[in-house]
């Protein structure tokens, strides 16, 4: 896989500070004189600063070699956190050349010294990403991701790729909830790396749950204010999640560990007033089916989307005017899919049986609002089924009574007391002997350690009650 056409990244921000640094004059013969760097690398450099940007590219071509030679050495030569300017000053000469040499010359010549040195080019540069200046960091991802979308990917070490997933999913970009210029540049980055295959299987591969939770975060916030000022953010993150939608070990990783995305793409597509927001949300729902890596998880996935009200958001956009075949086909296209997939389950599969265990799967979306908690009909139905595989459903109840999610557990003990009504002794044994008598204590330990929670103290105690025989 190689590029050729220049990765530019929309930033007002980075294009200013580009210019910032440019203009900043550098002491190259001190440096010289310091030893921080050697006299001919000084004297190269002063060729460079005195030319024009047309002057400075042709110069390099005539001594392509010695320049890539010449900038990797500076490279290696300054330490981290040490002449911030100068570094930054020679991080823009490199993102320069990479981005305006004509067909990438200057990116083949550096990649070609990895035939010498397997840790050339990318070491120089990665040393810089332990820098506690962000502008630095953003320089050094940036001509990091021009190197690796450039280079035939497997002689890529896949431990630099990690880095830079790592880095660019991190507190300081992705992650930096304070600083949407840095964000806008980082998903920028990170969208042009997860297209290839090659890097997207690495991607999926280390870390991907954690990696993908800022881009989680950031349409959450999106969902809560579809049409703020944020637009343009928006829409690339979405276009990334888009992206990654279509490999299905992907979606299974991110669709379990992240559920509410479901309802936040559904508003996002209900309420954006922008149709190429509309568009990607829409689609992504359609690849989260589409591309599953099995019916099981398909099936999942689609009760997830119904759990949400999906059916009705898809019916409601459908009747809008962009959503008409002749005004958008794609997206019309793809509402059809989803309408049609809904609807069949709804009609030949759904039971509120399956309702109940999409919210066993994804705890979070455990609720009252959900019929099934309070129906003694549904109880009555279904409790047997809790017998099933040595009382496989009942352990779930207790793993998630066993997390840090308050709400679903005043709602699993409730219905832990329909169970014990109707299953009686077989369950009471279960759960006073099972897992080494762990279950029982762990309603104890609910009675005992949570005063500040009188709801589910009084859930925990109405539970311990109907194990121990007494009435209510």
């Amino acid at each position: 896989m190689t590029v050729d056409s220049p990765l530019y990244i929309d930033s007002t921000y980075l294009t200013d500070r580009k210019k910032d640094i440019r203009e900043k004059i550098i002491p190259w013969e001190g440096l010289a004189r310091a030893n921080v760097i050697s006299e001919d690398d000084a004297n190269h450099i002063k060729i460079l600063e005195k030319q024009s940007s047309e002057n400075k590219n042709s110069t390099i071509l005539s001594q392509l070699q010695l320049y890539t030679n010449t900038i990797l050495h500076l490279l290696n030569k300054l330490s981290v956190n040490s002449r911030d300017e100068v570094l930054k000053n020679v991080l823009v000469l490199i993102n320069d050349f990479l981005l305006e040499l004509p067909n990438q010359e200057f990116a083949a010549s550096l990649l070609e010294l990895g035939e010498l040195d397997e840790s050339l080019p990318f070491a120089p540069l990665l040393k810089h990403l332990e820098n506690s200046n962000v502008d630095i960091k953003i320089l050094v991802l940036y001509n990091l991701v021009i190197l690796l979308r450039k280079n035939d990917s497997k002689k890529v070490d896949k431990e630099i790729v990690i880095k830079v997933f790592d880095a660019l999913s991190g507190p300081e970009f992705l992650g930096n909830l304070k600083n949407s210029s840095v964000q806008f540049i980082a998903i920028q980055l990170l969208q042009e790396l997860v297209t290839p295959k090659y890097y997207k299987e690495i991607y999926l591969s280390n870390n991907l749950v954690s990696n993908f939770k800022p881009i989680n975060q950031l349409i959450g916030q999106s969902a809560r204010l579809p049409n703020s000022s944020g637009i343009q953010l928006l829409y690339d993150i979405l276009l990334t999640t888009w992206i990654l939608s279509f490999n299905g070990q992907i979606n299974k990783q991110i669709i379990h560990n992240y559920p509410e995305l479901i309802g936040n793409l559904l508003t996002i597509s209900k309420d954006s007033i922008k149709l190429k927001v509309v568009r990607l949300a829409v689609s992504t729902l359609k690849n989260f089916i589409s591309s599953s890596v099995s019916g099981g998880e398909q099936f999942k996935t689609i009760k997830l989307i119904l759990f949400h009200d999906g059916l009705n958001t898809i019916k409601v956009l459908q009747e809008r005017k962009f959503a008409s075949s002749t005004s958008d086909e794609e997206l019309s296209n793809d509402l059809i899919y989803l309408n049609e997939e809904l609807t069949d389950v709804v009609e030949n599969k759904l039971t509120s049986f399956d309702e109940y265990l999409t919210e066993l799967e994804n705890p979070n979306l455990i609720s009252w609002s959900s019929p099934t908690h309070k129906s003694t009909e549904f109880w009555l139905e279904n409790s047997g089924k809790f017998k099933d595989s040595g009382f496989k459903l009942v352990k779930r109840i207790f793993e998630v009574l066993g997390g840090n999610i308050a709400p679903a557990k005043v709602i699993l003990l409730s219905d832990l007391q329909y169970l014990i009504q109707n299953l009686g002794s077989d369950l009471i044994a279960f759960i006073n002997e099972g897992n080494d008598g762990q279950y029982k204590l762990l309603i104890m330990n609910l009675l005992d350690n949570n005063e500040g929670d009188s709801e589910l103290k009084y859930q925990a105690l109405k539970t311990i009650q109907l194990l121990v025989g007494h009435n209510y």
